[in-house]
């Protein structure tokens, strides 16, 4: 289940953030708000299929997730961003963009395992906007109501 949830997540993100306009409003977010962009997807696509988390399940998410953001993935993301403007680094700001999809693509299975997703009660109706409310860096309405219009109600 968990191989098969994990593709299914990775795609369904990987399809959101193709789209230019979702893509700019969560980097932005992720800057100006500090939203885990990945977190935040996987918490849509969760509402997306009616599944409901709890708070619990959200305390659950962040402690899977934190040792691996913090240890990994935001390191690679601030040693790329120093090396934006460096032309000669710009072979290995190549290399870092592969490592941190990489670590994006591990920080995915993380999430999925950090949930019993199989036994979350799905309804028919989507969850997206309870989802969302969750995470400490949405609780401000205007960025909730930003990431709910980019991920979808």
């Amino acid at each position: 289940m968990s191989s098969d949830s994990l593709n299914e997540f990775w795609d369904w993100a990987v399809a959101r953030y193709e789209d230019a306009q979702v893509r700019e409003g969560l980097l932005e977010l992720q800057e100006t708000a500090g939203i885990i962009i990945l977190e935040v997807l996987f918490l849509a696509w969760l509402g997306h299929r009616g599944q409901v988390i709890s708070e619990q399940d959200q305390q659950c998410i962040r402690e899977a997730i934190t040792p691996w953001v913090e240890g990994v993935v935001l390191p690679l993301r601030r040693q790329r961003h120093a090396w934006t403007d460096n032309p000669l680094m710009a072979t290995n700001r190549g290399h870092l963009l592969g490592l941190e999809l990489e670590a994006e693509r591990v920080l995915a299975d993380l999430l999925i395992k950090a949930l019993a997703i199989g036994d979350i009660a799905r309804r028919e109706t989507p969850a997206v906007n309870e989802n969302l409310t969750f995470p400490p860096e949405l609780k401000d309405p205007e960025i909730l109501e930003r990431v709910t219009q980019m991920l979808g109600r």
